[in-house]
């Protein structure tokens, strides 16, 4: 069994590279990610699909600029908060994920598009 660091890199890098098979293989079965904009959350079975309209809402930009980190590995949950926002485009936004040595089991994301001020 790989342990909860190693598994949230592969999912972050799972993101990074739009891959969705390193993406699923570092999740639990019990997965969730939970985004505003979707119906309902998305379970492990639905996250490669999902993995593509995000890339719509990503103006099918995936650079990130990742900050304000914030890690807690705590009673055998690594629980990891950020900021983060997708180069060149206005979105940003928040996310939690949270992992154990069996995978991710949850990602729940808030975000926005920032509009210039005048």
């Amino acid at each position: 069994m790989a342990d909860r660091f190693a598994l949230r890199a592969q999912y972050i890098e799972g993101w990074y590279e739009m891959n969705g098979e390193k993406l699923i293989s570092a999740t639990r079965e019990d997965f969730v990610f939970d985004d505003p904009a979707e119906p309902a959350p998305v379970t492990r079975s639905g996250l490669q699909d999902y993995m593509w309209r995000w890339q719509k809402h990503a103006e099918y930009k995936n650079e990130w600029i990742m900050q304000h980190q914030t890690r807690e590995d705590k009673d055998g949950v690594l629980t990891n908060w950020h900021w983060w926002e997708v180069v060149g485009t206005k979105l940003c936004g928040a996310a939690v994920v949270k992992t154990s040595d069996a995978g991710v089991f949850l990602e729940r994301i808030v975000y926005f598009k920032r509009e210039a001020k005048d």
